[in-house]
């Protein structure tokens, strides 16, 4: 009998922590950095490239075709809770350019990523413990104009083990994260270190129109630390509570964030429109 009524309260109490779990919840604990290059989002954009300070003959067009996703949750209390997602993404950059007399559309790379975050939220401050793995690829369009023939070595594949914390105060948003190189397919040095800001107001009563602003930079031990800087200006279009699209006009200053050239210094300026579809 005693038995019994162990396991009868052992089911109550189960059902009472249950209670307060959540698979798929709607919205995700972390919010998406918008202006993270490598952040797990569906976005494009199309931007006039310079390579240092001299311009380049073609445009970027850019597109992701990613999502970040929570896949358990668990409410600890109001302000309190933690969830485990997915995230991931595909990568690719396209060149427009005026060569051999015609406009060509030619694919430069295709940059994969896929990662696990966990969240951690106490009231207003959010931590992600994050591993994720990233491989680039030329692509074939790129290789055929260039006449690239043998064998070029890809630096960039490799897993990266991060903690990013982020703060909110009123319309402000800080973010501040540092991270390390597990393994990779080339000597890499190992350190990474990250800051952002992100600052949202309404324009209208129903807050479904807000301005943006914000800017994220990266600062790399392979890049001797130099920074890579990433500023955003626009709209966030969308109610309260859902996750609407950004519409963003960006300013990119330092290391090429992927390819298998990451690390050569770039500037862009372009526009790009930002979406999380889950």
């Amino acid at each position: 009998m005693r038995k019994y009524y162990l396991v009868f309260l052992l089911l109550i109490t189960l059902s009472g922590y249950c209670q307060k779990f959540d698979f798929f919840p709607k919205q995700n604990l972390w919010q998406t950095i918008s202006l993270d290059p490598l952040a797990g989002q569906a976005y494009v954009q199309i931007a006039a490239v310079w390579e240092g300070s001299s311009p380049t003959d073609y445009i970027n067009a850019g597109f992701s075709f990613g999502f970040q996703k929570s896949v358990f949750a668990w409410k600890i209390s109001e302000k309190n809770a933690i969830d485990i997602g997915m995230e991931g993404g595909a990568i690719t950059q396209f060149e427009w350019t005026m060569r051999d007399n015609y406009m060509q559309r030619n694919i430069m790379s295709s940059d994969f990523i896929i990662g696990m975050p966990i969240v951690w939220q106490m009231e207003n401050l959010l931590l992600r413990l994050r591993i994720y793995h990233l491989s680039s690829h030329m692509g074939d369009d790129y290789i055929i104009r260039n006449n690239i023939t043998s064998y070029y070595r890809n630096n960039n594949n490799y897993e990266q083990l991060d903690l990013t914390a982020s703060y909110l105060i009123n319309n402000f948003r800080f973010i501040l994260g540092v991270g390390t190189v597990l393994t990779s397919s080339a000597p890499r040095k190992p350190l990474v270190f990250t800051s952002g800001m992100e600052y949202l107001t309404s324009l209208n009563k129903r807050e479904s129109v807000q301005f943006c602003a914000g800017f994220y930079a990266d600062s790399k031990q392979d890049n001797n630390y130099t920074p890579a800087i990433n500023i955003g200006m626009g709209l966030k279009l969308g109610d309260t509570g859902r996750r609407g699209a950004k519409i963003l006009f960006t300013y990119f200053n330092g290391p090429l964030p992927y390819s298998v050239y990451t690390g050569r210094l770039i500037q862009w300026l372009g526009a790009a429109v930002y979406i999380n579809p889950f």
